[in-house]
């Protein structure tokens, strides 16, 4: 794998990540994001920054 191909994989990642917490802010539980993106809980799960759930709890977010 060369560099570039590295660069886009983490860019990826990050659009992913973003992706998971704009669906989780938007009211989402993980367990309906994993389903629409066809991954298990857990993958989404890990994807949270630590507090991430909470903070979105205490917001009227779900987590499960």
């Amino acid at each position: 794998m060369t560099n570039n191909d590295s660069d886009i994989l983490k860019e990826l990642s990050a659009i992913k990540k973003l992706l998971i917490l704009a669906l989780a802010n938007s009211g989402m539980t993980q367990a309906q994001i994993a389903a629409a993106l066809d991954v298990d809980r857990t993958n989404v799960s890990r994807m949270f920054p630590k507090g991430t759930s909470a903070a979105l709890k205490s917001k009227g977010g779900k987590d499960d």
